[in-house]
This record gives C-alpha cells, sequence and structure tokens, in this order.
C-alpha cells in the first residue's frame, strides 16, 4: 500500500493550498475533498477574489492542484482517520471502501455550527452569517439580528450595527452581562434573551424569527455565534486537546497536542474566518509538517 508524507482531511480553502505547498516541495500528499456545500456563495471579503462563486474558485484551484504528480486528490465526503497501534502511520478508511496510510495527518475539514435553534442551519451562507465581513456591504440598511451563544456580544454587535441601525440581539437563552444588555439598549437595540423556537422563511432567505414566549419579530438577514463548534472529522485513537468551543487547540504553527496530527482552517479557529485567512493557516500548517518530515529524515 502506498504510504503518503501527509493526508489532508478536507479540499477547503486551508486544504487546498496545503497541498499545493507540499506538492511543490516534492512531498507526496493525498487531499480528501470533503463535503463543501457550505462554499454555496461568492467570495466578498478578498480584494483579489471579490463577487467570485466560491465553488467555481475551488474547481479551478483543484485543477490547478491536478498539474502535480505529487498530490493526489480523492473525492470522498466521509473519512475516517485510525492512529496505528505502531504511532508511526495513521490509516485512512474512505467511504468508497480504499484505505491509504499517511505519515502525517493534516485536518482542514472545517468545524460545524453546533446549536439547538431548529433548521437554522438551512439559512447558512444564505441570509444568516457568522462574519459580518464577507457579506456587510450586501446587507447595509437591512432589517437584522444578530444571535450570539457566547456571552462575549458587544464587540460584535458595534461592527454589526455600522450596518444597519434596525438591529436585535438574541442570546437564544444564554446570559448576557447586565452592563452590556443596559450599553446596547441605551443604543436603541433590543436585546431578547428568550429561547428561540423557530426560524422563518422561504429557501434561504429568513424572514422571521419566532420565539418560545411567542414573540415574532420580521427579519431580513442576520449573523450568529455559537457557543460551541464540532470538527468534522471522525477520529479513533485521537487524543488531541480541544478549547472550550469544541474545537482543536494548534500552536502558533498548526501543531496539535497530538504527535503527527496539524489542524487549519476553521477546525482550529475560535470562530469561522475569512477564506484568505483559512489560506493563512493552511499554508503555515503546511510549512510546519514539511519542516517537521526534512528534519526527522535528514
Amino acid at each position: 500500500m502506498r504510504i503518503y508524507d501527509c493526508a489532508i482531511i478536507g479540499g477547503g480553502p486551508a486544504g487546498l493550498n496545503a497541498a499545493l505547498l507540499l506538492g511543490r516541495a516534492n512531498r507526496l500528499v493525498a487531499l480528501f475533498d470533503t463535503n463543501n456545500e457550505h462554499l454555496a456563495f461568492e467570495l466578498q471579503e478578498s480584494i483579489s477574489r471579490n463577487g467570485n462563486a466560491a465553488i467555481e474558485f475551488m474547481q479551478a484551484a483543484k485543477e490547478k492542484l491536478n498539474q502535480y504528480p505529487t498530490i493526489h486528490s480523492i473525492v470522498n465526503h466521509n473519512v475516517r482517520v485510525i492512529k496505528q497501534s505502531d504511532n508511526k502511520l495513521f490509516k485512512i478508511y474512505a467511504e468508497d471502501g480504499e484505505n491509504f496510510l499517511a505519515e502525517k495527518i493534516l485536518l482542514t475539514d472545517g468545524a460545524k455550527i453546533q446549536t439547538d435553534i431548529p433548521n437554522i442551519e438551512l439559512y447558512y451562507n444564505k441570509s444568516i452569517f457568522t462574519s459580518p465581513y464577507g457579506y456587510g456591504w450586501e446587507l447595509k440598511g437591512k432589517k437584522l439580528i444578530y444571535i450570539n451563544e457566547s456571552g462575549d456580544v458587544a464587540q460584535t454587535v458595534k461592527i454589526i450595527h455600522n450596518l444597519s441601525n434596525d438591529l436585535i440581539v438574541a442570546t437564544n437563552g444564554h446570559e448576557i452581562k447586565e452592563n452590556e444588555k443596559r450599553e446596547l439598549e441605551n443604543k436603541g437595540i433590543n436585546v431578547i434573551a428568550d429561547k428561540i423556537k423557530e426560524v422563518k422563511g422561504h429557501n434561504g432567505v429568513l424572514s422571521s424569527i419566532v420565539f418560545q414566549n411567542g414573540l415574532e419579530v420580521e427579519r431580513e438577514a442576520g449573523f450568529i455565534t455559537p457557543s460551541t463548534y464540532t470538527t468534522n472529522v471522525i477520529g479513533q485513537g485521537f487524543s488531541c486537546d480541544l478549547d472550550e468551543h469544541g474545537l482543536m487547540v494548534v500552536d502558533h504553527f498548526g501543531r496539535t497536542s497530538e504527535k503527527n496530527v496539524y489542524a487549519a482552517g476553521d477546525a482550529a479557529q475560535p470562530a469561522p474566518t475569512e477564506i484568505v485567512l483559512s489560506e493563512a493557516t493552511g499554508i503555515q500548517a503546511a510549512m510546519t509538517i514539511n519542516t517537521d518530515i526534512s528534519i526527522e529524515r535528514y
């Protein structure tokens, strides 16, 4: 069975850039292209890609990677990574039954928002976003809602409030500091602490939010900061440290607490970030992996 220098789990911005750097460094790379449905929108936050469709950009990037014989792209939406008993290699099980071996693992398959709000995932990256930068311009002046379950509200509210004065904050039953609540209400921002019962809309376009107490507020779009995230990769025998949000803890170079396991992109970020920042973490992690391999084999 062929042994790869590195298996990259996730074909998003971080994974693609990491594969390019490692492939061009003459490392044998297996890039597992997992589900990128969350990229079904336009890239707005980077001057080099403003207005480009994310999916089209990703497809073009993957075609470029195919030029390198060192990069083996594998389309599988579900993979499992198993740590081998000898602690030297990892075995990757693809959903089509094919198996692979790799010396290093780079996890870049993102993170999933974890919240108990019913059906809110139908609106992700269509009218409810995790960052006010990617679609702030398109949402300016609209009736907005900011859902925050993390307890750290004020800073992001100040950014969103610059986009629209018609803003409501909802905590979905989570606590908010009394001084923060007073500060927001003094600015005319209504804070609703009741749990959200239902998100209403059509084809991903938000129309209103219904709360458990019966209150229904008309909203056109919004943003969310959930209390926790979950990483997508399914692994056995891993012992990577996770932070309070459920994301992988990494050092400044992309190393996790597990030897030979690295993470980049949303899987290791405190919140889903702009695409260009995810790309940068993928490049940094790939440089770290290449350096580690070079030192270990010298």
